[in-house]
């Protein structure tokens, strides 16, 4: 067993039903693999970097879950079979890490503005 964070980017133009239906997928999804959630952090809706599918804004999620290096795989797979989730990327960490306590400032591209139009 390995400790990992699990970043996921939602289309923030979904209904809430839908994205609480999401993350209870989601949740059900770990629990059936037998990974073991310690955080479900909701990190609001946040300006890209880039567009993703003609969206310039994501609705972030935080996972820090402890599972099967194998499992990484199988929830790469889930990921990329739902449309409504935009980007996401797991990465090991250290098997004491606590995750962070609060969401990272948001970054203003002032520069990129308007360039993507």
């Amino acid at each position: 067993m390995g400790r990992y964070e699990n970043i996921i980017v939602i289309d923030p133009d979904c209904a809430k039903e839908e994205e609480e239906e999401l993350t209870k997928k989601i949740r059900a999804n770990f629990e059936k693999m037998g990974c073991n959630i310690l955080k479900f952090d909701d990190w609001t809706i946040r300006r890209l970097a880039y567009p993703i599918k003609k969206k310039d804004r994501g609705h972030y999620y935080y996972l820090l879950f402890d599972g099967k290096e194998s499992d990484v795989g199988n929830i790469n797979r889930y990921y990329k079979n739902i449309d409504l989730i935009l980007r996401h990327i797991i990465v090991k960490v250290e098997d004491n890490a606590e995750g962070l306590s609060s969401p990272p400032e948001q970054v203003v591209f002032d520069e990129l503005e308007g360039e993507y139009s």
